[in-house]
């Protein structure tokens, strides 16, 4: 009887425990649920139900939940550009026994990252993983959107072969006739025409048209009808088609109020005129097309309009604009922009290899000065027998201080010699991003500065100090290669005050720092700003460096900077300075919620 009443009470319990269990997992898969829905209406409330679904996935120790709760939570990161807190949630995911198609979600949310901060070829490298574990699970969903991620990628990095095959593969995992297969359709057709693969292009374009036509997606049907315009003047000279769709096109951008957009359809329209030797129709749509025409399209309308008034031999106007287009210059298109990148990537691997040589004809001399003061101990050690010990004692101390100032001399410039490469990586990788983008003018003017940053740094690299007007001048064009990084909230300031141009500091000290600003103070905030001031005070010039960041949470302010910010380097320089020069820098930092400055004191040193 007491075994049956055991028996019976167990199975309650074990009942309860299982319906609290299922209860609890669909609370979990309810939070879910809302704060998908309110991702896109109110990110706050969504973060609020996502935390409390993590709460209740954690009490009930359920890997998979948990995986699925912070996937949705990295997905908030990512829609407020929090990429370092969606980095860190997701990467919990991987101590986890989890299911292959949250794995490849996982994946697929870190390649979403990488792919947001522009670092195009490492988050397609994520992406091959994040599709080999999806195609393994079967779960087509998350497979559309990674292969789609992949086409636009190869198709931004000009592999417009492989761009075809991802995209071409979605197209078979989706459902005919839907707005996402519309979507992914658009992009296919450009690739076609790039291709110049024109039998697929018209039959991709018709079936597109006739899906825009059918969910009434006017913006889409404008962009079908401007690349069939472009299509019948450039590619198969119909004169007729090729105005009857720019004029479909520019109706549908005047319908939709997108008159900035107008431009392109203005200029193909003009563009089929002018094919068709009708030059004063061309004028009329190519004049309407230059107001709102910027870059590479400003030089194509200017360019057309030259044709235009050469066709009327007008032959004044055509030269006004043959001149205006040279403004624009013709360097804007692909093929000399990356004849520019080529160049400057030989020139940084043939600088990279003379820093190697010098690195290892330091560690020689460096070798070599050991070997030397060894043979001058040992030469001590054996006149010690001859000689009063006093005297060898005080020989002793003189060697070992030659060898430590001699090392401490040829490591400072081993050091130095280090700190180049971080610079060149970088702004290589931003030049390249321009690029991808497509951003003619912004990559200009962003080489113009490279330029001026390399030559200081390779200029300087040999000496130990320099004028502050010329570190006043790298840290200039260093602050305008990161303003090209930015939107416009932020700002950059940099004073000099008018009696300091003269004195010496080490070259490239401030950098570090400034950089420390805005890699981790405004990055990741609104209305970001540093400032950069060089004081002269009475005993020592100043540099104070502030951000308006949210600070900074260390034990030891004073060491700010971390190591891929070269604070090691920094901290050696110091040192070796005060042993080579009797140079004692300082370095004090205050931080609060309200931003962090850096004060840098230099002992005064001037120009000889």
């Amino acid at each position: 009887m007491l075994y049956k009443f055991s028996f019976l009470v167990f199975f309650c319990l074990f009942n309860i425990t299982i319906k609290a269990q299922t209860e609890n997992v669909l609370l979990i898969e309810k939070y879910l649920k809302k704060s998908k829905e309110l991702s896109q209406k109110n990110v706050d409330s969504s973060f609020l139900y996502i935390e409390k679904g993590i709460r209740l996935a954690k009490e009930i120790n359920r890997d998979s939940l948990l995986a699925k709760t912070y996937l949705q939570q990295s997905s908030l990161y990512l829609l407020s550009n929090k990429f370092k807190e969606a980095d860190s949630i997701l990467k919990l995911n991987f101590n986890k026994n989890i299911p292959k198609h949250l794995e490849g979600q996982t994946w697929h949310n870190l390649a979403t990252i990488e792919y947001k901060k522009q670092h195009f070829e490492k988050a397609l490298d994520l992406y091959i993983t994040a599709a080999k574990l999806t195609e393994e699970s079967g779960n087509k969903k998350l497979l559309v959107n990674t292969y789609t991620n992949m086409g636009i990628i190869n198709a931004r990095l000009g592999n417009l072969k492989n761009a075809q095959r991802y995209l071409e593969k979605v197209i078979t995992f989706l459902d005919k006739d839907t707005p996402l297969e519309l979507q992914v359709l658009v992009n296919l057709i450009s690739i076609y025409k790039q291709q110049k693969l024109f039998k697929k292009f018209e039959a991709g374009i018709l079936k597109a048209e006739k899906l825009a036509q059918k969910y009434k997606s006017k913006r889409t049907l404008s962009i079908i009808y401007n690349n069939l315009s472009d299509y019948y003047t450039s590619d198969k000279s119909n004169f007729k088609k090729s105005v009857f769709y720019g004029e479909k096109a520019i109706s549908l951008k005047k319908e939709l109020n997108h008159n900035a957009y107008l431009s392109l359809p203005y200029n193909n329209l003009g563009h089929a005129y002018l094919k068709n030797k009708k030059y004063k129709q061309a004028i009329l749509y190519l004049d309407s097309a230059l107001p709102n025409a910027k870059g590479l399209l400003k030089s194509y309308v200017y360019n057309n309009l030259k044709n235009a008034y050469l066709g009327l031999t007008n032959y004044k106007k055509a030269m006004h604009f043959a001149e205006l287009k040279d403004v624009i210059k013709d360097s804007l298109n692909n093929a000399k922009q990356k004849e520019k990148v080529t160049e400057i990537t030989e020139k940084y691997e043939s600088e990279k290899k003379e820093q190697q040589i010098t690195l290892l004809n330091t560690e020689n001399q460096l070798q070599e000065s050991k070997i030397h003061n060894q043979k001058n101990l040992l030469i001590g050690v054996v006149l010690t027998i001859f000689l009063l010990g006093s005297l060898a004692f005080l020989w002793f101390k003189n060697q070992k201080t030659k060898q430590s100032l001699q090392q401490a001399s040829l490591k400072h410039k081993l050091l130095q010699t280090q700190l180049n490469p971080h610079f060149l990586f970088h702004s290589l990788n931003s030049i390249q991003s321009f690029i991808y983008l497509n951003k003619k003018e912004e990559s200009l003017d962003y080489l113009g500065n490279y330029s001026k940053l390399m030559r200081s740094i390779f200029d300087n690299s040999s000496t130990d100090f320099i004028t502050i007007n010329k570190d006043v001048e790298a840290m200039n064009a260093y602050l305008k290669l990161q303003h090209a990084n930015f939107e416009n909230n932020v700002s950059f300031s940099l004073e000099v005050a008018e009696d300091i141009s003269d004195f010496l500091i080490p070259p490239m000290f401030v950098q570090p720092y400034i950089e420390n600003a805005i890699q981790h103070g405004i990055k990741n905030i609104e209305n970001g700003k540093v400032s950069i001031k060089y004081h002269n005070k009475k005993d020592a010039i100043e540099v104070i460096i502030f951000d308006n960041g949210k600070g900074i949470k260390t034990k030891n302010n004073n060491y700010l900077l971390e190591k891929n910010s070269s604070s090691h380097v920094i901290e050696e320089r110091i040192k070796i300075l005060q042993k080579t020069h009797n140079y004692t820098i300082k370095h004090q930092v205050e931080s609060s919620s309200n931003g962090t400055t850096v004060l840098l004191t230099f002992p005064k040193k001037r120009l000889i």
